[in-house]
């Protein structure tokens, strides 16, 4: 072996799904803590919010298990 390596490089097989704006979140997990008005896009966001500001045990699923599937039926009715 001559220790030198020949790398080629192979073109991307996909193409990432672009990053959410801002106004784009539908943001429909909100912080029941009183007085807080944060609302977040995703479950495990609004439990990192949880935990840091100390609002509380962390939201399960099941607590917007209604509230998810009245979200779907709004969007296939779209």
């Amino acid at each position: 072996s001559s220790g030198k390596y020949n790398f080629v490089t192979q073109p991307p097989q996909h193409t990432k799904r672009p990053r959410r704006r801002y106004d784009e979140i539908e943001r429909m997990y909100n912080c029941d803590y009183p007085g807080c008005t944060k609302s977040y896009g995703t479950l495990n966001h609004l439990n990192s919010h949880k935990t840091m500001q100390k609002h509380g045990p962390k939201a399960t699923p099941a607590q917007f298990k209604e509230m998810r599937k009245a979200w779907r039926e709004r969007k296939k009715a779209e």
